[in-house]
């Protein structure tokens, strides 16, 4: 086989991860039209019944109220879901409810309307956003939609038709569809069916003839749909031609960049490089500017900006924000950074007088002589209107009473100091340079430019009237004043203007300083944060130092959303705005469809916060909320919320990594653990086993030669063994139970005589060869434990002294009160403990490895267990070597209150 004719195994790898993607999700069938009445609906019922005769179990969620009668009668027999009856301005609407299609969960569902508008009130603004809620819970939707809803073709149609379609749905809506199916019809049979009434009543017929519905706009809205419909399916061609390696494919492709700003204009290029990333398939960019002269945008073009920033957002565009002052080299870096190939610009309509056209070239005539292979397309404005305004009326005036007191005192200080440097006979030349360094000062210390042009004009003016000839008026003798005034005068407007410019820029670079420190002291601290609530706290504290808003912080909780997290810059000052039933439920739809919403959206856009998710990995571990009281939050806002949202999901991620090793840990401890009490168990069991297998035995194949003494030592041999085993079981099920938890400390008032008797009766069986000596005060010592379990710990303790010290020795068991405790004492003869072991007798499964007077050891647990119980009562338990030999084992029981 050729290898050029083998699949592309990259593209299979997408196209594996695309329909893994896809295989819970609802396929969405688009049935396409040119206008209205070419039969979209009907082909959508028709197709609907030949599918509910397969079987399917397919309803209607929302049909357009039709006046054809033949279009209405194919919705007989289907089930219908009944529609909202929501009341706007007193009128009464007909609304699609999807929480009733989300709780019947058909197979398919019947849409009419995919760009409707919903009601104001409803959970998205847009239907098309109800049909992906339903896509994402995995109902197939069958939905209507014509030509001139597509959002990038939607000024083309206006130009086209001059009636401008305000519901549109974002182009990805479209092209993201499983099947769109085109309903096509001749125009003239359309306009038949206009005529006939057969679409709108006979009254309407004239009315939309004259407007929409021309022969000629039928026609060119055909050839749009058409080549749309034509440009998905060469997608679809092209995808399967590249999955067999039928062609070769190019390894550089087109790019286009959309260059955009505040202007009305922006919204035609972000369409036309729209469009025109759909014709040559390829990714496109919108990029803006940012410079000095930002800061100083009106409250109008902010919001406009933002409305740009979101329509290429909308339209498949990736936003970008870059920062300087020549518009140009920034926008040609750029786009060489990003192999750009194509720039869509708006043409600049202000002329330039000849004189100065070469100085004062337009933008596009830059980037055509910055460059020699990159195409620019100039896009001109149509909102553009030919109005002469005076220049004065564009000059921004932020000046203020302040400012005008300062340049005022800096101008009077200049003169006073002029004066005294012509008295003492200074040259004129000195003079000036003391006005520019006034006039320099006056543009540092106020806001704007108007207070420097103005005191620049004031500072000649009044080196005119004092300091030349004839002084103290504003006329001059001597002609080379015709020249040093204007130069004086364009010197310290230059020079004012550079420092002006310089300044904003110094405050820029500062503020992206702090931003850039901040971001940064933002990673340190989360890294060194321990926990979720802890790396959450710290999240939302500094997204609200860097934005200057309210932040609400949620985390995933078993599926649900935890109590918010609440951080408020303006300490003292409560601010509920991020709580509430809206709220809740704009963060709930984010948390679990994993997108944005809330203020600024489109989706819950009534809500009072902007809601993101904090997401990694296709998991989300929680929800980021911005108040939005204030106003929706800007581009440059988003993105460092984004941008610490990003880093939260991370530190969050990180959480769980760890406590998942931790969990692995444990996991592989308790296994060591099981290990090696199977190890111990089936060592230890051979002895007393074997010991009663070899008795049994015995008596059962010689019992008639067996004397009775001989008998009663093999019976007692095997009740001792028993009892062993039985103590090994005991201990094997309370360390079983402290593992998992499940031990219950269940404290009760005891009487400390009753508990070490009964301990030490029932340690008598096994320590009949030793003596045990019982000290208990004479006075009634009451404490509250757990009777049962204390008492196994001193048979625990007896049973280790049995074992570690000669027989007929003594056992001596103390209980005495001591402070707030009850200090229990166990002390042998014995060999005592070595140095080298002391530490790890309570250690689980650890042993000396001596052999004991029956061959038989233990395996490490008795204590161990007497350890847990103690510790599990608040105590401590401890041993030391007496020095006469032996060892003591001691461990307290706190005094307190029993449990309720």
């Amino acid at each position: 086989m050729n290898i050029n004719q083998r699949p592309d195994p990259y593209y299979l790898l997408n196209q594996i991860e695309k329909e893994e993607s896809k295989a819970m999700r609802g396929k969405l069938k688009i049935f396409f039209g040119y206008a209205a009445g070419v039969g979209k609906t009907y082909a959508m019922l028709r197709e609907a019944q030949e599918v509910k005769e397969l079987g399917k179990d397919i309803i209607i969620g929302y049909i357009e109220p039709h006046a054809r009668a033949e279009t209405m009668s194919l919705t007989k027999g289907f089930e219908a879901i009944r529609t909202k009856i929501v009341n706007y301005r007193g009128v009464n609407i007909r609304e699609f409810d999807i929480d009733k299609a989300l709780g019947r969960k058909p197979e398919i569902i019947l849409v009419d309307e995919l760009a409707h508008t919903n009601v104001k009130g409803q959970r998205n603004r847009k239907r098309w956003q109800d049909i992906e809620e339903l896509l994402e819970a995995g109902i197939d939707v069958y939905t209507t939609l014509n030509v001139q809803h597509i959002e990038s073709l939607n000024d083309v149609v206006a130009n086209i038709t001059r009636i401008c379609v305000r519901e549109t749905i974002p182009d990805k809506v479209f092209d993201e569809a499983d099947k769109v199916e085109i309903i096509d019809i001749e125009p003239d049979e359309l306009l038949k069916r206009f005529s006939d009434g057969k679409i709108y009543k006979k009254e309407q017929v004239k009315r939309a003839f004259h407007n929409f519905f021309t022969k000629n706009n039928l026609y060119a809205l055909r050839e749009i749909a058409l080549r749309r419909t034509a440009d998905r399916v060469n997608n679809e061609v092209e995808s399967a031609r590249l999955s067999k390696r039928e062609i070769t494919v190019m390894p550089t492709s087109d790019k286009i960049m959309a260059c955009i700003g505040p202007s009305p204009s922006s919204q035609r290029i972000i369409r036309t490089a729209a469009r025109m990333a759909e014709v040559y398939h390829s990714k496109w960019v919108a990029l803006y500017v940012e410079n000095t002269k930002s800061s100083k945008l009106t409250k109008e073009d902010k919001e406009r900006l933002n409305f740009h920033f979101n329509l290429a957002e909308q339209l498949g565009g990736e936003v970008v924000t870059i920062y300087g002052d020549n518009i140009v080299d920034q926008i040609i870096q750029y786009a060489e950074f990003r192999n750009i190939t194509k720039i869509i610009i708006g043409k600049n309509h202000k002329k330039t007088s000849k004189v100065f056209h070469f100085y004062a070239k337009d933008i596009v005539d830059k980037l055509m002589d910055s460059n020699a292979y990159i195409d620019v397309y100039a896009i001109p404005n149509s909102t553009y209107q030919k109005k002469r305004k005076s220049s004065l009326s564009n000059i921004k005036v932020s000046s203020s009473l302040r400012d005008f007191i300062k340049m005022a005192a800096i101008i009077l200080i200049t003169t006073v100091l002029g004066k005294i440097f012509d008295y003492i006979g200074f040259a004129e030349a000195d003079v000036i340079m003391i006005f520019i360094l006034g006039v320099i000062i006056v543009y540092v210390t106020t806001k704007g430019y108007f207070m420097g042009i103005i005191s620049s004009i004031i500072a000649m003016l009044i080196f005119n009237y004092l300091f030349t000839e004839p002084r103290y008026s504003f006329q001059f003798y001597d002609k080379s004043y015709l020249a040093t005034f204007p130069i004086m005068l364009i010197v310290s407007l230059v020079v004012g203007t550079l420092t002006n410019k310089i300044q904003a820029e110094a405050q820029n670079s500062i503020a992206n300083e702090k931003r850039t420190q901040t971001l940064y002291r933002v990673s340190a601290k989360l890294l060194r944060a321990s926990g979720d609530c802890d790396v959450i706290s710290v999240g939302i504290k500094y997204i609200s130092r860097l934005v200057n808003r309210t932040i609400v912080g949620y985390l995933s909780n078993g599926g649900k959303l935890s109590t918010p997290f609440i951080y408020n810059p303006e300490k003292g000052i409560k601010n509920d705005n991020l709580v509430g039933k809206d709220e809740n439920a704009s963060a709930y739809w984010t948390f679990l469809n994993g997108k944005e919403s809330g203020s600024g959206t489109d989706t819950f856009y009534r809500a009072q916060g902007y809601y993101v998710p904090i997401k990694v990995q296709g998991k989300v571990l929680g929800v980021i909320g911005v108040s939005c009281a204030e106003g929706f939050l800007k581009p440059e806002q988003k993105f460092i919320v984004e941008t610490v949202t990003s880093q939260i999901a991370i530190a969050l991620d990180r959480e769980i990594l760890s406590k998942q090793q931790e969990t692995s840990k444990v996991e592989i401890e308790r296994e060591r653990l099981r290990s090696n009490l199977l190890r111990s168990i089936s060592h230890d069991l051979r002895s007393p086993l074997a010991g009663i297998k070899g008795a049994v035995s015995t008596m059962l194949e010689n019992g008639e030669f067996i004397s009775e003494d001989t008998k009663q030592n093999l019976l007692e041999g095997m009740y001792d063994d028993t009892e062993w085993l039985i103590r090994l079981v005991e201990n094997l099920l309370s360390m079983t139970k402290f593992d998992e938890g499940k031990m219950e400390i269940k404290k009760d008032i005891e009487l400390v005589e009753e508990v070490v008797s009964e301990a030490v009766q029932r340690s008598s069986k096994y320590a009949k060869e030793h003596k045990i000596k019982v000290n208990v005060p004479e006075d009634v010592i009451m404490v509250p434990m757990d009777g049962s379990l204390i008492e196994q710990v001193i048979i625990n303790l007896i049973d280790n002294a049995v074992k570690f010290s000669p027989k007929e020795s003594t056992i001596e068991i103390k209980a005495y009160e001591k402070s707030d405790d009850v200090i229990f004492e166990v002390s042998d003869n014995g060999v005592g403990i070595s140095e080298d072991i002391l530490p790890y007798i309570f250690d689980r499964f650890f042993t000396n490895g001596s052999k004991i007077s029956d061959s038989r050891r233990g395996v490490g647990l008795g204590l161990a267990i007497c350890k847990s119980i103690v510790e599990a009562h608040g105590g401590k338990i401890r041993a030391i070597n007496k020095k006469g030999g032996g060892a003591i084992f001691s461990f307290n029981v706190p005094k307190g209150k029993r449990d309720k």
